[in-house]
């Protein structure tokens, strides 16, 4: 089968290739998929342009982890899942997935049955980012009926943003959220109640007091009069140098950076949510296999709406 490899750490046009390898074999409790779309997510890029585990990432040769196709074989130990079915998962995060391939074994335990309002593209590019937004949200607090809190993402249009926006809506929050001023009819249409430039200091100064803060920017950290005695603040990358100290003197009781780990519950979840209408994907660019490396290069711009997907037919 086809199989993308990095022959060590660079950039993508120097390191990335397309190899033959053997076809996987599912273990008892895994799942053997025909994959047919593939998110990128930032962690791709750093760890290939690092060739090294990324904290407690692991660092593979065969790269991928958002993973979306069709069941061709189940071990003897899985229920739920038969061959025909479409399903999309987060393969084994943050230990290797290799999923872009052309087939690839998955715990059964990572996938969930695919939402059929969702195209492949949209299925391929979900599973990283909606994951992070949903434990992000966990660890804040924001689980169930949230009518009446406030919540503010910083970087609203991205893979993560975009999804965590819907997922805080579908759960009655009020919405407020950053981005650069093309992108706030995007986001309005997502359902933020308000959107701010991320480049306006002053209008950022005047967001008010909110419940919950989802960072998903490098080094984000939100306006310290947008935090109240109670707020909750959830990175998804890390607080510069005293962030923390002073989120906590403003009043922020949970001040805490989260890593996504598979979770086909959740995901079951994420696909009733798609197939009632209430969450979507962004798709940026789709991208076929032989032009992974034309995707990796459109992420690292920075400059994505959503997701950026690999086709594999």
């Amino acid at each position: 089968m086809r199989a993308v490899r990095y022959t060590g750490a660079g950039a993508a046009a120097e390191v990335t290739e397309l190899v033959e390898v053997a076809d996987p074999t599912p273990a008892q409790d895994e799942v053997l998929v025909r994959v047919a779309a593939v998110g990128l997510n930032p962690v791709d890029v750093k760890i290939r342009a690092a060739a090294v585990d990324f904290g407690p990432i692991e660092y593979t040769t065969l790269p991928g982890w958002d993973v979306a196709g069709e069941v061709v074989a189940v071990g003897p130990a899985v229920d739920g899942f038969a061959p025909g079915d479409a399903v999309f998962g987060l393969a084994r995060f943050p230990r290797a997935a290799h999923t872009l391939a052309d087939l690839v074994a998955v715990p059964a335990s990572d996938l969930a049955h695919a939402p059929a309002a969702w195209s492949v593209a949209q299925q391929g590019g979900a599973p990283l980012a909606v994951l992070t937004a949903w434990h992000a949200f966990e660890a804040a607090g924001l689980t169930g009926d949230a009518t009446g809190k406030r919540v503010l993402v910083l970087g609203g249009a991205g893979g993560v943003g975009h999804l965590a926006v819907q997922v805080a809506k579908a759960r009655g929050a009020q919405v407020v959220a950053t981005a650069s001023r093309a992108k706030h009819d995007v986001l309005t249409g997502l359902g933020a109640d308000e959107v701010v430039d991320y480049k306006d200091e002053s209008a950022l100064e005047e967001i008010a007091p909110v419940d919950v803060v989802l960072s998903t920017v490098d080094n984000g950290v939100p306006p310290l009069g947008a935090v109240r005695e109670g707020t909750a603040v959830i990175t998804i990358t890390g607080f510069p140098d005293g962030a923390e100290e002073a989120l906590r003197a403003a009043g922020a009781s949970v001040v805490q950076r989260i890593m996504v780990t598979a979770d086909g519950p959740a995901l079951a979840e994420v696909a009733a949510l798609a197939d009632d209408g209430r969450l979507t994907v962004l798709v940026d660019g789709a991208f076929p296999l032989d032009d992974v490396v034309a995707a990796q290069e459109r992420l690292e711009t920075g400059r994505v709406t959503g997701k950026v997907v690999v086709t594999l037919s």
